[in-house]
C-alpha cells in the first residue's frame, strides 16, 4: 500500500509539473489548468471562509471548488467535508529576506503540519506582497507632494534595493517549500499596479499568478492604472498577468464586495450606494471577460462583508453556478481558428473589440462571445459545422439556427454564452435584478 501512494504521489507530481511547464510564448490553450486530486479543474475559489459546514456546501453547490483556510486541522476537515478544497497563506514566514534562520524554522514547521491534510490543494505567498512593499504610501509620498528630483530619486532609489531583496526573500522561501512539499504548488496574487518588470522578477517564484481587480461601479478610481476603467479591464489585467508570467495559469481576483464598505468608516445601509455594487449583469461580464482571455481560475474576495443570504451574493452565485456547469468545456482547447467574428458598424467610427472562445465537449460545442467596448451587432460566421443547427444562449430564453455557416447575435455588451445543448442552462437571469435599487432591490436584502 505505501509504494502505491509512493507511486500516485510521484505520478502525480510528474503530471503537475507537465501542466505547469511548457513552451515559451504559448497560446493560452496551451497552459493547463491546475490539477486537484490529480484532475484538471477550472477554480472558482471564495477568500472568505465562513466557518459553516452549511455555508461551506452552499459554496459547493454553487460551483466552488476551493477555499481560503486557516493554518487549522479543524477548518481543514470542514471544508473537506463540505466538498471543497482550501488553499493556505503561509504569510511572512516565506520571505527568507529577513529573519532567515527564524523563518526558515517556522516555514518548515507549517509545511509539515499541512502537507498531507487531503483538504490542501494549493499554498498563497502574502497577498500583493510587491504592492505591500511600502507602494501605497511611498506613492502617496512621490506624488502627493512637492518633493525636489533629489527626494523622488531616494524614493526610487529605496525601492530598487527593496523590490529585488524582496523578491529573492520569497524565492528562497518558494524553493525551501517545495523540498518539503512537492506535490502542491504555490499561488500569488498581485495588485493591479507595478511595472512589468517588477512583476515578472516577483512572478517567477510561483506556479499560478494572477492579481485582483475591481471594477464595479463606481469605485474605479485608484484600482487599477489602465485608461479602460470598464468591467472589461478584468480581460486588460488578465493579458497582463499572461504576458508577465508567461507559461503559468492565470488566476483572477473578483470583486464580491462594495467600494463603499472600504471609503466609509461605519457603512451602514443608509449611506451605502447601491451602485457601487456590482449587478448580476456586471458580475457575468467580469467572470467571463477573465476567462475568454485565458484565465485558468477565478476567485471572490470582499465577500466577508455581505450576508451570504443577501441579493448582491445570490447574484455571483448565479454566476459561479452558470461556469461550474460549463466547467467541461473550459478543460477543453480553443477552437477559435474555426470561426470569424466581425462586429458590424452601424452608428459607429469604430468597431468593438469582442473576446471569444469556441470549444468542444464530447459532441457538444460552446461558443462565448462579449463585446468589450460598444453594444454592437455580430456576425459569427465559419460554423458550417454546425449548419441547421441550434444554439441557445444559456441563462435566456434567446436561440439562434445556424444559416449558411453564421448566426448573428446582437443583444448588448453582455456575455453571449452559446451552446448546442440546453443540459447546461443552470441558472436564468430573470432571477436577478438587472439594476439595484435603495428598496426592494437592494443589494444587503436578504434572498426569500
Amino acid at each position: 500500500m505505501k509504494h502505491n501512494l509512493v507511486f500516485f504521489k510521484m505520478s502525480f507530481l510528474l503530471i503537475l509539473l507537465i501542466s505547469l511547464t511548457k513552451c515559451s510564448n504559448p497560446k493560452t490553450d496551451e497552459i493547463k489548468p491546475v490539477l486537484i486530486n490529480g484532475e484538471p479543474r477550472f477554480i472558482i475559489g471564495s477568500y472568505h471562509n465562513p466557518n459553516d459546514l452549511v455555508e461551506l456546501k452552499n459554496l459547493a453547490e454553487n460551483g466552488f471548488n476551493l477555499v481560503w483556510c486557516s493554518a487549522d486541522s479543524d477548518v481543514l476537515d470542514m471544508v473537506k467535508d463540505a466538498g471543497l478544497n482550501a488553499w493556505l497563506n503561509t504569510g511572512g514566514l516565506i520571505d527568507l529576506s529577513k529573519d532567515q534562520n527564524k523563518r526558515k524554522e517556522q516555514l518548515t514547521e507549517l509545511v509539515t503540519q499541512f502537507k498531507d491534510h487531503p483538504a490542501l490543494a494549493v499554498w498563497e505567498v502574502p497577498d500583493e506582497a510587491l504592492w505591500s512593499l511600502g507602494y501605497p504610501g511611498l506613492e502617496f509620498l512621490f506624488y502627493g507632494k512637492q518633493w525636489s528630483e533629489k527626494q523622488q530619486d531616494s524614493i526610487l532609489k529605496v525601492l530598487s534595493i527593496a523590490i529585488p531583496e524582496k523578491a529573492q526573500g520569497i524565492a528562497d522561501g518558494c524553493e525551501l517549500l517545495r523540498k518539503i512539499d512537492p506535490l502542491h504548488p504555490i499561488w500569488m496574487n498581485h495588485a493591479p499596479r507595478n511595472t512589468l518588470s517588477q512583476i515578472r522578477l516577483f512572478s517567477k517564484s510561483a506556479d499560478i499568478v494572477g492579481c485582483d481587480i475591481y471594477p464595479g461601479k463606481n469605485g474605479v478610481n485608484g484600482h487599477n492604472e489602465l485608461h479602460n476603467y470598464r468591467m472589461s479591464s478584468v480581460g486588460g489585467y488578465t493579458d497582463i498577468m499572461q504576458n508577465a508570467a508567461p507559461n503559468k495559469p492565470i488566476w483572477m481576483v473578483l470583486q464580491g464586495f462594495s467600494w463603499d464598505f472600504l471609503k466609509l468608516k461605519n457603512p451602514v445601509r443608509e449611506n451605502l450606494d447601491p451602485k457601487e455594487f456590482p449587478t448580476y449583469k456586471h458580475s457575468r461580464v467580469m467572470a467571463w471577460d477573465a476567462i475568454l482571455h485565458g484565465a485558468k481560475g477565478i476567485l471572490y474576495w470582499g465577500s466577508y462583508m455581505v450576508s451570504s443570504k443577501s441579493l448582491f451574493w445570490n447574484s455571483i452565485l448565479g454566476v459561479t453556478k452558470e461556469i461550474a456547469a460549463l466547467e467541461p468545456f473550459l478543460l477543453e482547447n480553443e477552437l477559435k481558428e474555426k470561426i470569424e467574428i466581425d462586429p458590424i458598424q452601424f452608428t459607429s467610427s469604430v468597431k468593438t473589440r469582442v473576446a471569444s472562445t469556441l470549444r468542444k465537449h464530447n459532441d457538444d460545442y460552446l461558443l462565448v462571445v462579449l463585446q468589450e467596448d460598444l453594444s454592437q451587432a455580430i456576425n459569427v460566421s465559419g460554423l458550417d459545422f454546425l449548419e441547421g443547427k441550434m444554439l441557445y444562449e444559456l441563462t435566456t430564453d434567446r436561440s439562434y439556427e445556424v444559416k449558411n455557416g453564421k448566426i448573428r447575435v446582437w443583444f448588448g455588451k453582455e456575455p453571449h454564452v452559446l451552446c448546442t445543448s440546453l443540459k447546461y442552462d443552470v441558472v436564468h437571469e430573470s432571477q436577478y435584478p438587472l439594476t439595484w435599487d435603495d428598496k426592494d432591490n437592494f443589494p444587503l436584502n436578504e434572498k426569500n
